[in-house]
């Protein structure tokens, strides 16, 4: 909100410059984002908070920078006016929960002209658009009091009715900012028997706009739920000065005061005019909130000693009505003024002493601490994780949780055609169509950062990400969640470095290998790869990452469909993992083993298997026949072509044999050989080259 230095010493004396009276603001919780020199004031820009309604006027900061100066506040001087002519209109309260109080008045002989240089400057000031006098009062009073206020062409009012109701279903209304707007049942309006008028607190309509023809006016003033203008401005998507206000909440004792702030700046620009009484609707009368402040309290939670004395001062200073309790010497009774609707309980009244009383006098301590926080072993597990990866070349990146339609329908195959998934989460109410689900996999996240990076040249991508994915639970109202892991590498393909030697692109070994490094730091080192279908993945090249029976996650080359639709090339391969299910494996305990004292034998062994039987058999077959001899199997060759038969591979292994107390000899190496191709022929059909 823009404030005026020059406006604010009208109501309260101020001896100190503009840039300290920010200072001082700044420190009691009202924000001043920058300083403004406009001819000879200085405009101040005041970011408030939401709870300060009471405070979007000129007199509402007057009164602040009056307790926190501790400076006398010169109130405006508003007399009471009497009415000359009759108030006639009929006003039907239809709602007073909505409503609580509505207060019109009729003001005839009015001449609509541009306003006088004075309240142009005040209004350009305060950031509003000079437009006419009778706008332009009211805009004042709004700027001023902290009171929206509407004037009506009083002519154009069907059968001089004011009905305060809901829009019936299907209503529309022409609205001043020259849009039509059709009306749910759940929006308020001002109408009469034609129709809305105005969508109250909101804005006016069209029909009786005040124009240049105008001769006599209905001003309205009233007091709205927040909550209910808040909702309509919403749903049609309208944000005035006046919603601004309601939404915060205004006074309700103050409406008749505006009133006569209003008709009395009128009648100065229109010596002609005649004002009638004010037609007052105020069915139940809001009370003003009583809090009981227990002094001993405040200064156990401020840590200060502070005197009765000075919180009641204070309280005062600030529009307070303070009353001791004869019974309780250290209780006193606080009466909270009808401005402040942020103030319910007693915690309020303690933040409103130390902020006038001063943050910077509140003493600097640090709380014991009774026990000490631990991580827990998902944490400790989680975080180990993010060091391996990072050690593996990968880049750590954070996506959102939602997921955009549209990637759906890549991911599926069918541009345009694919249907949710059953499982999937609708956000239900949505900031934007591309957060409308929760996502259900971090592939088609991680995949949109990696085509995010491969167009803007970015040639390699390896990324991981762990987070928390979302399914729907039919049994639950709440969606169920899970923490995954999620891994992607990509390469542009075949280069020739400085060197001349050939780097190959990604390939399905480099990601099994990043797992196979996380697995072996973590403590996992049962696990086993088993082929497996899945629709994110290439037909033949994905497979599903086994602890046992447990089924941890997937592992494979994307889709090439999926990455047609990406414009992305093949070679992008991905892994996610239920992390949830990892930790539960993962067993950091580190166990001593010394150095081997004895030499160890190297054998390679050259063998034909069909493309059906997985190297993870045959290498359990060969441990199986070696036994406790055995302390390595590395696969360094996989050959198909020319002398191998088609459906066949040819794949060499080098085995590492050795004995923690002895040299192995001869013999005993060709034993376990000999025994390790008989059992691959007879348990796998696998025969030696």
């Amino acid at each position: 909100m823009k404030v005026s230095y020059n406006w604010l010493k009208e109501y309260v004396d101020i001896n100190i410059p503009p840039h300290e009276l920010s200072d001082r603001l700044t420190m009691a919780g009202f924000e001043v984002a920058g300083i403004e020199e406009m001819d000879e004031d200085y405009i101040m820009d005041i970011e408030l908070t939401v709870n300060r309604g009471d405070c979007l006027s000129i007199t509402g900061m007057a009164k602040e920078v009056s307790a926190i100066l501790n400076s006398d506040f010169k109130p405006l001087e508003i007399l009471q006016l009497k009415g000359e002519i009759p108030c006639e209109i009929n006003i039907s309260l239809q709602n007073p929960v909505l409503c609580p109080r509505y207060t019109a008045r009729v003001i005839q002989g009015i001449r609509v002209e541009p306003s006088p240089s004075w309240l142009k400057e005040r209004l350009k000031g305060f950031g509003i658009r000079p437009i006419n006098n009778i706008v332009d009062v009211t805009n004042f009073c709004l700027a001023e009091l902290g009171h929206p206020m509407h004037a009506f062409d009083y002519d154009l009012i069907s059968a001089k009715d004011i009905i305060i109701r809901q829009a019936l279903s299907g209503e529309k209304i022409s609205a001043l900012d020259e849009q039509e707007h059709e009306l749910s049942q759940e929006t308020l309006v001002i109408a009469d028997q034609n129709g809305p008028l105005a969508l109250a607190g909101i804005i006016g309509g069209s029909a009786t706009g005040v124009t240049d023809n105008t001769t006599t006016i209905l001003m309205e003033c009233a007091y709205f739920l927040p909550s209910s203008v808040r909702k309509t401005a919403r749903q049609l998507g309208i944000q005035t000065e006046s919603s601004y206000r309601f939404e915060r909440g205004v006074d309700p004792q103050g409406l008749i005061r505006a009133q006569d702030r209003a008709a009395g700046l009128i009648l100065s620009m229109c010596s002609e005019a005649k004002i009638s009484n004010i037609a007052d609707y105020y069915p139940t009368i809001i009370p003003c909130i009583k809090v009981l402040l227990r002094i001993e309290r405040v200064n156990r939670i401020l840590g200060t000693e502070i005197t009765t004395e000075e919180m009641r001062d204070i309280l005062i200073r600030l529009g307070f009505v303070v009353e001791p309790i004869v019974f309780h010497t250290y209780t006193l009774e606080v009466t909270v003024p009808s401005f402040r609707l942020d103030i319910t309980r007693e915690i309020d009244i303690v933040e409103e002493i130390v902020r006038i009383y001063g943050y910077e006098k509140v003493p600097v301590s640090l709380p014991s601490l009774t026990s000490v926080a631990s991580k827990k072993k998902a944490q400790i597990v989680s975080e180990k994780a993010k060091d391996i990866l990072c050690g593996c070349g990968l880049n750590e990146v954070i996506t959102y949780s939602f997921l955009n339609p549209e990637m759906l329908d890549k991911m599926d195959g069918r541009v345009g055609q694919a249907a949710l998934p059953v499982n999937n989460v609708v956000v239900s109410n949505p900031l934007s169509e591309e957060g409308r689900l929760l996502t259900h996999s971090l592939i088609p996240n991680l995949l949109e950062v990696a085509a995010w990076n491969v167009n803007r040249g970015v040639g390699e991508v390896k990324i991981f990400e762990i987070a928390r994915v979302f399914f729907r639970s039919d049994d639950k109202d709440l969606p169920v969640e899970q923490e995954h892991l999620g891994i992607m590498i990509r390469n542009e393909g075949d280069k020739v470095r400085w060197d001349g030697e050939k780097q190959k692109g990604s390939s399905f070994y480099d990601l099994s290998g990043i797992l196979h490094a996380l697995f072996a730091e973590l403590g996992i080192h049962e696990y086993d790869l088993k082929e497996i279908a899945d629709e994110k993945f290439h037909p033949g090249v994905c497979a599903a990452i086994m602890v046992g029976n447990e089924k941890l996650g997937l592992i494979g080359q994307i889709n090439p469909n999926i990455t047609k639709n990406l414009k992305l090339s093949q070679n992008i391969y991905a892994m996610e993992i239920e992390w949830q299910k990892v930790i539960a494996f993962v067993n950091l305990n580190r166990k001593f083993t010394p150095l081997p004292r004895y030499p160890s034998v190297t054998r390679d062994i050259a063998i034909l298997a069909k493309d059906e039987v997985p190297s993870s058999k045959i290498v359990g077959v060969m441990q199986d026949a070696g036994g406790k001899l055995i302390e390595d199997i590395r696969l360094f060759d996989l050959y198909r072509g020319e002398q191998v038969p088609e459906g066949y591979k040819s794949l060499a292994y080098s085995i590492t044999c050795r004995l923690p107390d002895k040299t192995l000899t001869e013999n005993e190496v060709s034993i376990v050989h000999e025994e390790i191709v008989k059992l691959l022929e007879e348990e796998l059909g696998v025969r030696v080259r």
